[in-house]
């Protein structure tokens, strides 16, 4: 009989029902089944910024990279050589904007902790001192013009037309169909996004010369944001966590849920004692990686050691880890050019995510993969295992990897150890590999698998393949 690899369902609350995938990632579709489940991709250094740790998104202007690390902001060129722009101050997760006004170019950029700066070519880096400009901290563009959530307050407000150093009283908004705090703000095509802790709202073009939005009436959506950097957006999405605990995407004007059962079990909770929720959530961060292959949105929660990734295009959940963290470093990614580079949430390091490093810079990457169990409605004996892998080898040829093999009989509760499989040299990139000696599995008992690798290898893993007999 097949062993899934996973992916048999999304809501059904059983380890019979899906798989954990830890630095994998899974393709195939959700419904029917993992196809193949892939290592993730490394990291190599791309630049290290002088402070730490980098604490905006990085974003990409006129060729460079800006991004603010520890109290400064960088600017990073195609090879990787770092420019100190000033300093901005703050703590918290920062923000970086561009208006992108052709020979007028303006960045802002929002420290974290409600002051704003401007840096232009002429003029570099200069404080925003209108008396019009409130604290905040957060900040899109629509219409050559920065706009901005109030901090603590239902209203958002917005710089003049082409100049985010000057503002004007009449150029401000409150939320019109609900009255709760402005969390954050962003821009899709023509429209003003609003978002709140209890719904979220948008505002459409309109022809004034003070306030050129109005309200669409009837367009507000449930579920507000409960942390404001876990908003991240992706071409015409955007994602967050929202305030009941699940993560929801925008695609248009249609809210839908993103987040998996697995996610709600370990971030919400069910009320059990198994099942207790996190305590520590407002600490969580959310950004898009936009990869060739994979476009998914990663959360981490990093007091609680957690980092979920959803991949928009299969739909399919997966945990990733940094070695000596629960969770992934990384906090921020953006494409420049054919690469994509991220930051690092504890040091000032930019990091090209490389799929041909089976490493993070050089420290191993740790793989899992646990299969869903499956029941015999007989007492059977397991003669073998087959697992249909493929291993990419990038180190010491003269290594033979190893994958370490677990197994349980009993749902998960407690594990033995198999032993470790020798998992091919280095070229042999097709691997057909036999475990024997399970021994006897008890009817109505739940059996799985888990795999676990350490050496600096690429790992897909393509099924698995039970030869048993029934015992009395």
């Amino acid at each position: 009989m097949k062993l899934a690899l996973g992916g048999v369902s999304k809501d059904f609350d059983s380890k019979k029902s899906r798989a954990e995938v830890v630095n994998l990632y899974p393709e195939g579709d959700r419904g029917g089944g993992y196809k193949c489940v892939k290592k993730c991709d490394g990291l190599t250094l791309f630049a290290t910024l002088a402070l730490s740790p980098v604490r905006s998104l990085p974003f990409v202007n006129g060729g460079k990279v800006y991004v603010v690390s520890g109290t400064t902001l960088y600017r990073v060129d195609t090879s990787g050589t770092v420019e100190t722009l000033g300093v901005v101050g703050g703590s918290g997760k920062a923000q970086i904007k561009s208006n992108a006004i052709p020979g007028a170019n303006q960045i802002c950029v929002l420290n974290g902790s409600g002051q704003g700066y401007i840096y232009t070519a002429a003029a570099g880096l200069v404080q925003i001192t209108d008396v019009d400009f409130f604290d905040t901290t957060s900040v899109t563009v629509l219409d050559e013009r920065f706009w901005f959530g109030r901090d603590d307050t239902d209203e958002f407000f917005g710089s003049e037309e082409s100049d985010g150093t000057s503002y004007n009283t009449l150029t401000f908004g409150s939320a019109s169909e609900s009255s709760d705090n402005v969390v954050a703000v962003l821009q899709k095509k023509s429209a003003l996004w609003v978002l709140g802790e209890e719904g979220i709202e948008y505002f459409q073009r309109f022809d004034d010369p003070d306030f050129p939005l109005r309200a669409v009436k009837g367009g507000t959506k449930e579920y507000g944001i409960l942390v404001q950097d876990t908003l991240a957006e992706m071409n015409d999405y955007f994602a967050y966590l929202a305030d009941d605990r699940t993560i929801r995407l925008m695609r248009g004007t249609e809210l839908v849920e993103l987040s998996d059962l697995e996610f709600q079990l370990k971030v919400k909770g069910n009320g059990t004692s198994t099942s207790p929720g996190f305590s520590t959530v407002d600490d969580a961060y959310g950004f898009f990686v936009d990869g060739p292959v994979h476009s998914t949105y990663y959360i981490t929660f990093p007091t609680e050691g957690y980092t979920r990734g959803f991949d928009l295009k299969s739909g399919m959940p997966h945990t990733r880890e940094s070695e000596g963290l629960d969770y992934w470093r990384v906090n921020g990614a953006v494409k420049f050019g054919t690469k994509i580079i991220c930051g690092d949430s504890i040091t000032g390091q930019l990091w090209e995510l490389d799929p041909s490093n089976r490493t993070e810079n050089d420290t191993l990457i740790r793989t899992k993969l646990v299969t869903p169990s499956v029941t015999f409605n007989k007492n059977v004996t397991i003669s073998k295992i087959e697992i249909d892998m493929e291993v990419a080898q990038t180190t010491d040829p003269t290594i033979t990897a190893e994958m370490m093999v677990y197994y349980t009989k009993n749902g998960g509760n407690t594990w033995i150890n198999h032993g470790p499989a020798d998992v091919g040299e280095s070229g042999e990139h097709d691997a057909r590999v036999v475990l024997r000696s399970f021994g006897r599995v008890v009817r109505h008992k739940d059996f799985a698998l888990r795999l676990e690798t350490t050496d600096n290898i690429g790992v897909q893993y393509y099924g698995a393949e039970i030869e048993y007999e029934v015992s009395i």
